[in-house]
């Protein structure tokens, strides 16, 4: 059972948002389909092999790099696995949708006139993929990856890095995202308004965070 988040935090003293994508704006069951299913399916069709042992050493290799910027390089695993990453996720990109409470989210933000920043370990191929099909980009004021600062989230470097270009008050600013390493390190860096998005994915149940304040959906905070 995720924690109800009540009340609202107090808008007046925020002033900017900074927003995780996948998982937290985007359903990411398009990504398990994708890195679970979808890719071990050209894996194993390339090397002639069955889908759940490609499945496995998909896997294996993913979890070699978890945590480092190879992990969401696009590049990289096109490279490794000599199949056109990219081009596979593109092919895919009707798969890819918001949650359903992100727009109204991102609605309410803009009418508040408050600045959102989407914060990402995504690489920039990806990135436009996901823009492009969503087109909520169009409600973004910037979007800073993992490759404009050269680490994931779950480095406190990133939050350093970003700040810079940004230029958010940590104090004065609201962070949601559906990973807990990243939170976690955005703390460290003191950003001071942590929310934690349970409900990452329609396929999944709800998975609270133990340490942050977790939500469901985007509906609690519009208030």
């Amino acid at each position: 059972m995720c924690t109800v988040v009540h009340p609202a935090p107090d808008w007046a003293t925020i002033r900017t948002v900074l927003l995780d994508m996948d998982g937290t704006l985007l359903d990411r069951s398009f990504d398990d389909h994708f890195y679970l299913e979808a890719l071990p399916a050209h894996y194993a069709a390339a090397n002639r092999m069955p889908v759940e042992a490609a499945r496995e050493r998909l896997v294996a290799l993913y979890r070699a790099v978890e945590g480092e910027l190879d992990w969401t390089d696009v590049d990289y695993w096109t490279r490794t696995l000599e199949l056109d990453v990219p081009a596979i996720k593109d092919s895919l990109r009707h798969r890819i949708a918001p949650h359903p409470d992100s727009l109204a989210f991102l609605t309410f933000l803009r009418k508040r006139m408050i600045p959102v920043h989407l914060v990402t370990n995504a690489h920039p191929k990806t990135l436009a993929i996901k823009m492009a099909q969503t087109g909520l980009e169009a409600y973004l004021d910037r979007a800073i990856t993992a490759f404009d600062v050269g680490c994931l989230k779950s480095k406190v470097d990133y939050w350093v890095k970003s700040e810079v270009i940004l230029g958010f008050d940590p104090a004065a600013t609201l962070y949601v995202d559906d990973d807990e390493a990243a939170l976690l390190s955005a703390e460290t860096h003191g950003i001071r308004h942590l929310y934690h998005r349970a409900k990452s994915s329609s396929t999944a149940p709800p998975q609270a965070s133990s340490k942050y304040r977790s939500i469901e959906t985007f509906h609690v905070l519009m208030k």
